[in-house]
């Protein structure tokens, strides 16, 4: 069977060719009947139109970039299958960008996009404050239209999803408040990072306001390969104090935490509980079951590709702040004392 083109779609299914390129670029415009038509020839000839000769006439590839802050952390790689599965729907392609927990590597991806033909960003800064800042800048220099998802810079008018970390840390510090804990240790990412800072400064005022402090805060870097060993550097910090509880601010490194306990012998959550936040696909894989918050990238990403979607094909965001409740996820790494 020959190779088809637009003309031999549009004289078989008995339409003009510009019909065939208005169901290409935008099915909705197109009757049911016709579409049914033009869909069977398509079928018959395997045919997909060429995104380039598109993006030449229309000026869009219905391609949408995702700059995430990394692909070794669990929750990143939900955010993208969240995102992916609305553009999906929709017939548009994802290019999936990873920062490397770096500023200096998002104008990089800047200058990547520079020579594409993206029709808009999602973007999931590294630290979601002032440096992330020239990444967004330079989305706005190109009039690329640019949603932050999971990340907030509190000072600038940049449309957003996110989840309510503050709240989030409250929940935590309120669940393990209501199991009797009063010594109480944190384990964080760097603090400079803004949901962490959120997650941080929540659980702490609830502990504030119950007349109590942590035992202690360890910070840890962004780097996901040098978290296990800074974990290990603190191994006799962790190991022995009189802590009932940790507060990890992520799954991660709430998961961390757990293996180095039952490495050395001391049961989870029997003589130590721990908490993470994230709800990842391993929190209820592991033994014991993590108690956690349900913060869901998954739904996060579906959310801010809509977002996305109508702005590009209505014109408007549709809220363009959204900020989305985190849940408590009760399991069995934190016991009643």
């Amino acid at each position: 069977m020959g190779k088809a083109n637009i003309y031999i779609i549009a004289k078989e299914a008995g339409v003009s060719a510009a019909t065939v390129s208005r169901f290409f670029n935008n099915k909705s415009i197109v009757k049911e009947s016709t579409r049914k038509k033009i869909l069977k020839v398509c079928n018959k000839y395997n045919y997909e139109p060429s995104r380039i000769a598109s993006a030449i006439t229309t000026k869009k590839t219905k391609s949408i970039g995702l700059i995430v802050p990394s692909l070794k952390e669990p929750p990143f790689i939900e955010l993208i299958g969240g995102a992916e599965s609305i553009l999906y729907e929709n017939g548009y392609c994802l290019s999936v960008f990873n920062a490397r927990q770096s500023v200096e590597r998002q104008l990089e991806i800047a200058k990547i996009i520079d020579n594409r033909i993206i029709d808009g960003v999602i973007f999931s800064g590294v630290y979601g404050r002032e440096k992330d800042k020239i990444f967004i800048n330079e989305m706005l220099k190109r009039e690329i239209p640019c949603i932050m998802v999971d990340r907030i810079i509190p000072d600038i008018d940049i449309p957003f999803v996110a989840s309510n970390d503050y709240l989030g840390g409250q929940l935590a510090a309120e669940y393990i408040l209501s199991n009797n804990h009063k010594k109480i240790g944190i384990v964080t990412y760097e603090r400079e990072v803004y949901i962490f800072n959120r997650r941080v400064t929540g659980f702490m005022d609830v502990l504030e306001k119950n007349g109590l402090k942590p035992e202690f805060i360890l910070e840890l870097p962004l780097e996901f390969r040098k978290v296990e060993k800074t974990i290990m550097a603190h191994k006799e910090k962790l190991l022995h104090n009189d802590v009932s509880v940790i507060f990890g601010t992520t799954d991660s490194i709430a998961i961390f935490l757990i293996s180095l306990f039952l490495e050395n012998n001391i049961k989870v959550p029997d003589k130590v509980s721990v908490m993470g936040y994230d709800n990842i696909t391993y929190s209820r894989l592991i033994y014991p079951k993590l108690t956690t918050i349900h913060h869901d990238m998954f739904e996060l990403g579906k959310v801010v590709a809509k977002k996305l979607l109508n702005r590009l094909e209505n014109g408007d965001y549709e809220n363009n702040k959204q900020i989305i409740d985190p849940k408590i996820c009760i399991r069995e790494s934190v016991k009643k004392i």
